[in-house]
């Protein structure tokens, strides 16, 4: 008598096994399978200081609470057309903002690409948790731990020469947040990440609420449904409207958060920004939260349309982080030093 057994479904009852619940398995239009931290909102609120957790954005898409978030173990990598998280591959980069988002929806129902406010509730639990994740930040390396490294494309440590990427996996544990065995990894460094979700145009803040980027249907091209912030009120209004916070490197204008383009990102001051709106603000990773903090850095192009990338790459050295946001970029940019990171929404 022949028994049938799903592959699918057993391993993923062996993945979640073996890592206490905190891993899951998805799988791909194509069958692939894919790894993902368990992300859940209860873990989040328990740790995070109430006013910047309850009913954070990373949890809510389409006006629906979610218990759990799945968040790509490893950065993307390309596989027969979709963008996997698995270990031993190397992360897909040089690929533009809308390329990113396409790859990942068409990876299968329930893919997206990571968006702002996840980036933003994982940074804040390592804050909150005083576990800043290390990472491949000098060249193969961690800058402040050179007996941590990981493996280059080749197949090779990285820890005696120079190297840029490095292979999904390879790095220790104080490289994922959690610094488990199950944690994120490389969110500090290796790649930049695009973060879908936010953007400036000519300075001004603008996001899609809540989590909603995350779905299928969501616009996220320039003429998107994105939300301006009052500066007052911390209410979403549209773009252009009088009263709008946005970004500034200098000066102490009404409205403003105050940050040189390369200082760090804790340095950012307000200016005439109610404590409702900051509030937002920090939810959505926009506004640094106060201490404790590290030294990630805050770049900006103020000219234009410019979209995320977060947690820097691998000659970032002290600058790289979980706060690290790079707002230079425009949509259509390439470079061999930005991928993205695979999430799924249940």
């Amino acid at each position: 008598m022949s028994v049938a057994i799903n592959v699918k479904a057993e391993l993923q009852k062996q993945v979640e096994t073996m890592s206490n619940g905190n891993l899951t398995v998805r799988y791909t239009a194509k069958g692939q399978p894919s790894y993902f931290y368990r992300f859940r909102r209860s873990m989040f609120e328990a740790d995070v200081e109430a006013s910047l957790s309850t009913n954070h954005p990373a949890f809510i898409i389409d006006g629906v609470q979610r218990d759990e978030i799945l968040v790509g173990v490893h950065q993307a990598a390309e596989v027969n057309g979709e963008a996997v998280s698995q270990a031993g591959l190397v992360p897909r980069a040089f690929i533009n903002h809308d390329e990113a988002v396409l790859m990942a929806r068409n990876t299968g129902p329930g893919f997206f690409v990571c968006t702002t406010p996840i980036y933003a509730a994982l940074a804040l639990h390592a804050r909150a948790t005083g576990a800043f994740p290390r990472g491949n930040n000098n060249g193969g390396r961690a800058y402040n731990a050179a007996d941590e490294f990981g493996v280059d494309k080749d197949g090779d440590p990285t820890g005696n020469r120079g190297a840029t990427t490095i292979r999904a996996g390879s790095g220790p544990v104080t490289w994922n947040h959690p610094p488990t065995p199950w944690g994120v990894q490389n969110l500090n460094g290796n790649v930049w990440e695009w973060a879908p979700g936010q953007r400036i145009v000519d300075g001004e803040i603008q996001i899609i609420e809540d989590n909603d980027a995350a779905l299928i249907g969501t616009d996220l091209s320039a003429s998107g449904l994105w939300k301006a912030i009052d500066a007052d009120t911390g209410n979403l209004v549209a773009p252009g409207t009088a009263g709008t916070v946005t970004y500034a490197t200098s000066g102490t204008a009404a409205g403003t958060l105050v940050c040189g383009s390369g200082a760090a990102f804790a340095t950012m001051t307000a200016h005439g920004v109610s404590e409702a709106a900051l509030t937002v603000l920090k939810r959505y990773g926009l506004m640094q939260p106060g201490l404790p903090l590290e030294s990630d850095a805050f770049y900006i192009n103020m000219s234009g349309e410019r979209l995320p990338i977060r947690g820097g790459s691998w000659p970032g050295g002290s600058q790289a982080g979980v706060f690290a946001l790079y707002l230079g970029r425009e949509r259509s940019f390439r470079s061999a030093s930005i991928g993205f990171r695979p999430a799924f929404a249940l």
